[in-house]
């Protein structure tokens, strides 16, 4: 692409960890609109009812007051929403977020597109980005980039929750009414359900409490399975997620590395799989177990496996192998 660095000079900026210019960082950012713009176009995306909302924010209130029906009918409606939507994702997420996560969950432009609005609706992302925005001149920028780049890692993992969910095939309204007031309700009663932990205060606070939320798709499901109360689902999960360091597990998966669409791949389908057994494994402790602590009795000896398993690759290189052997692991427990 024009005005862009070579494939050589990309490769000399990465190995001194220097990146983009304010510039060139413009021009990728068009040239990321415009990509996910046709991508849009071409797809199915400006047709769904749910996004036809856009046209009202599009144009001044006056005028969807007064001529609502001719907006509607308008002969550039599916161009001014794929245009807005556009616009809107990647203006909060930034030039890379929708191509990696559609390389990553081999998902459509439009798929990802749907995925980070319904996370943005159902964890109620936009109020914490406006937060963000209002900080300007309040406090050093490096801060606010920081925040920044943290909601947007935030927004990342949801949109990938969120594409799992989407493969159910429901219109958005639908999931998000579903999912929506069980997310709410935990971020609600964190402080009641989690084990001790320690969160910073306000908006770093929900920032990070977000963390525990993202559970709350397979929760409101999990509650449904297990015909039992979200609290008793959530306890149960953030049990079992302690006690086998799921955490620390995904953590050791974000280093695998990227520099394919196979590896990328790969190390998604770790990360899904981690979400999944777990789930599993609650629904196993909900259904069988008298507890937490009376499943992991059960089960010691594979668990102290996977806690020494855990100790010697945080100390290696990168590797998937001991992640798909310790996946192997978490699966019998299930």
């Amino acid at each position: 692409i024009e005005f862009l660095p070579t494939d050589e000079e990309f490769v000399r900026r990465r190995s001194v960890k220097q990146g983009l210019t304010a510039p060139e960082g413009a021009v990728l950012l068009a040239y990321a609109k415009m990509s996910v713009f046709d991508d849009l176009l071409a797809s199915n995306l400006p047709d769904d009812p749910y996004f036809s909302r856009v046209l009202k924010a599009y144009f001044p209130k006056a005028l969807t007051e007064k001529f609502a029906a001719a907006i509607d009918q308008h002969p550039l409606k599916r161009e001014i929403i794929a245009t807005y939507v556009a616009n809107t994702v990647v203006n909060r997420s930034g030039a890379t977020f929708v191509n990696f996560l559609a390389a990553e969950a081999a998902a459509s432009t439009a798929d990802v597109v749907r995925a980070y609005t319904l996370a943005r609706e159902i964890f109620d992302l936009e109020p914490l980005w406006d937060q963000i925005d209002a900080l300007d001149g309040v406090v050093a920028s490096s801060l606010q980039l920081d925040l920044l780049n943290k909601l947007i890692a935030i927004a990342q993992r949801a949109s990938r929750w969120m594409l799992r969910a989407r493969s159910k095939a429901a219109d958005l309204p639908t999931l998000i009414a579903r999912y929506q007031p069980g997310a709410r309700e935990l971020r609600a009663n964190l402080d009641n359900w989690l084990p001790a932990s320690a969160l910073a205060p306000e908006l770093a606070r929900k920032l990070s409490a977000l963390e525990f939320i993202f559970p709350a798709l397979d929760l409101v499901d999990l509650t449904e399975q297990a015909n039992t109360t979200l609290a008793q689902a959530a306890q149960t999960y953030f049990g079992v997620d302690s006690v086998l360091g799921l955490s620390a597990w995904r953590t050791q998966i974000n280093r695998l590395p990227t520099d394919s669409l196979w590896q990328t791949q790969a190390r998604g389908s770790a990360r899904e799989d981690v979400y999944a057994i777990a789930n599993q494994i609650c629904l196993s402790v909900l259904q069988r177990f008298d507890g937490v602590t009376a499943w992991s009795d059960a089960n010691a000896a594979s668990i102290e496996r996977l806690c020494k398993l855990l100790q010697t690759i945080s100390t290696q290189g990168a590797d998937l192998a001991p992640v798909s052997v310790a996946l192997r692991e978490l699966r019998h427990l299930a």
